[in-house]
């Protein structure tokens, strides 16, 4: 809000200062802006940071210098350093706390707020503007395509109509990449398609939306921006940084059968957010057992990091890294992502300090809904193990969302339902099942798999790609404040996925919930 504010170049002051305005006092500008670093208050004071980018543009502001001696970095302040604008290509270093502009490689938006991006740009730039480099941004369809079938959305339906006419104006005018829905049916969700399709080793990327922090997986420094930055972004093709401090997971062994990357950062975000250890802060993940360690699960790692309040997630590269991108992207070849790869120094500073996170002891857990009635928030650091749990009977099984939409996600899927179907079993009684595809490339891969035959023997409702149950606005959403549900989405916040209480949990323990009828932790012979 408070940035959103900068952005428009309106000012923010005490209750005192209201009442002397209030008394017909006068207030010098310089007294709202002092609070603010350099960079700051040069947006503030030239109008917001449309107007302060044309004056940027046009020569007539002065950036402060950069004065950062030589030091180590972590690699969110390597990429900030890379990208600096106005060093005059000068090798510069940052530190946490430096107020810098950086050039952005890219970014995108959806149906929730490239309405906003559109409508500031015309009123700033006139209803003809252009953006210099669109194919370096997109637009997607995939937070509202099911909304209208949710109970608490239908009153809505002609606004959310409105947005996404509005995203087609937007796309139709500037030519950035569309990834609008087709016959009713998305692309995917955009944190997964812009990894497959777009996002490189070493990238600055920003789009309007919290989960933006997914594409750190491929060595990326990705976060959410609200659409003011944005629409600057697009445009201007630069961002405001305050750099961040940095946390970081030296990951030691390799998972239990039962274990996936949701149990890791469910303990991280029990054992180390909960205590705000990794509050704004840029969250790295490296140490010999990343390598044990998807891509995908890397992506749920680095997804879940806004959940732990931290600026956003990014994980050290390596042949799996290369492997994954030269797999979907025609573009790339192996020496132009290794010679893109981004490490930490040695000697680099992490405020947030250094943690060994030792993998073999990673036990298959849950983000509990708490009891907000009796001072328990729900909140996914609830953390709790699942053999301490009891008897927790469910009613809706989600499997998806970006968090859990992902190839892996469903070949963990595929696993555990066979598995069941070759015990006789489908999904338990009174219980729903739904599963739903993160992109349509993970769609297709389960239909050539002969995954999605397993699923319909079993049982499950399967979902065309897209967000949905995750945000409220789809199928797997509760009804009754009674109903439980296991989920693998990335929030348990009260009414966020329905009046019910609902266990964030691995895509490994909501398969194993659907078929049990109970809150379960999937093991080899659990059907035997």
């Amino acid at each position: 809000h408070e940035r959103n504010n900068i952005n428009l170049g309106q000012v923010m002051g005490s209750h005192q200062m209201l009442e002397r305005l209030q008394n017909g006092e006068s207030i010098p500008l310089e007294e709202f802006t002092t609070q603010y670093d350099p960079v700051t208050r040069l947006i503030l004071e030239n109008g917001g940071i449309l107007p302060f980018a044309k004056k940027l543009k046009a020569g007539e502001i002065e950036l402060p210098a950069v004065s950062t001696e030589h030091r180590g970095m972590t690699m969110a302040e390597k990429i900030v350093a890379n990208k600096l604008i106005g060093t005059n290509g000068e090798a510069c270093y940052v530190s946490p706390g430096d107020a810098v502009l950086a050039t952005v490689d890219g970014g995108y938006s959806h149906e929730f707020t490239t309405a906003q991006v559109h409508n500031f740009l015309a009123a700033e730039y006139g209803a003809d503007y252009t953006l210099p480099n669109p194919p370096k941004f997109a637009v997607f369809e995939d937070h509202l395509l099911y909304a209208t079938g949710v109970p608490r959305f239908g009153p809505f339906a002609d606004k959310i109509q409105t947005l996404r006419d509005l995203q087609v104006a937007f796309q139709q005018h500037t030519g950035v990449r569309d990834y609008s829905a087709k016959d009713g049916v998305s692309p995917g969700i955009c944190h997964q398609v812009a990894r497959e399709e777009f996002i490189d080793v070493g990238d600055f990327i920003q789009a309007t939306d919290s989960h933006t922090c997914m594409g750190g997986a491929s060595n990326a420094l990705t976060y959410g921006v609200g659409s003011t930055e944005y629409a600057n972004l697009v445009y201007n093709q630069f961002a405001f940084v305050k750099v961040p401090e940095s946390i970081r997971f030296e990951l030691t062994g390799s998972l239990n059968p039962g274990c996936t990357a949701k149990d890791v950062i469910l303990h991280i975000l029990w054992h180390y957010a909960k205590h705000s250890d990794t509050l704004d802060r840029s969250m790295e993940f490296g140490g010999p057992g990343l390598a044990s360690i998807s891509m995908d699960e890397r992506a749920t790692l680095c997804n879940m990091a806004t959940e732990c309040s931290a600026k956003t997630g990014i994980c050290d590269p390596d042949q799996l890294t290369i492997d994954w991108l030269m797999e979907r992207r025609e573009d790339l070849s192996e020496d132009k992502i290794r010679s893109a790869f981004v490490y930490a120094d040695p000697d680099a500073h992490y405020d947030g300090g250094v943690h060994t996170i030792n993998l073999d002891v990673i036990r298959p857990m849950v983000a509990h809904p708490g009891n907000p009635d009796e001072g328990v928030p729900s909140d996914p650091t609830n953390g709790a193990y699942i053999d301490e749990l009891g008897d927790v009977k469910i009613d809706i099984a989600y499997a998806g969302s970006c968090t859990a939409g992902k190839d892996d996600d469903f070949a963990y899927y595929a696993m555990v339902t066979k598995a069941a179907l070759d015990a006789g079993l489908t999904v338990a009684d009174g219980v729903d099942c739904y599963i739903q595809f993160g992109s349509k490339a993970v769609k297709d891969l389960s239909e050539r798999n002969g995954w999605n035959d397993l699923f319909a023997a079993a049982g499950v409702k399967l979902i065309d790609p897209g967000c949905g149950a995750c945000i409220g606005a789809g199928p797997g959403v509760s009804n009754e404040s009674e109903q439980v549900t296991v989920s693998a989405i990335n929030r348990n916040f009260q009414g966020r996925s329905g009046p019910g209480k609902l266990y964030l949990a691995s895509p490994l323990t909501v398969m194993a919930s659907a078929f049990t009828g109970k809150i379960t932790a999937w093991r080899a012979d659990l059907f035997n």
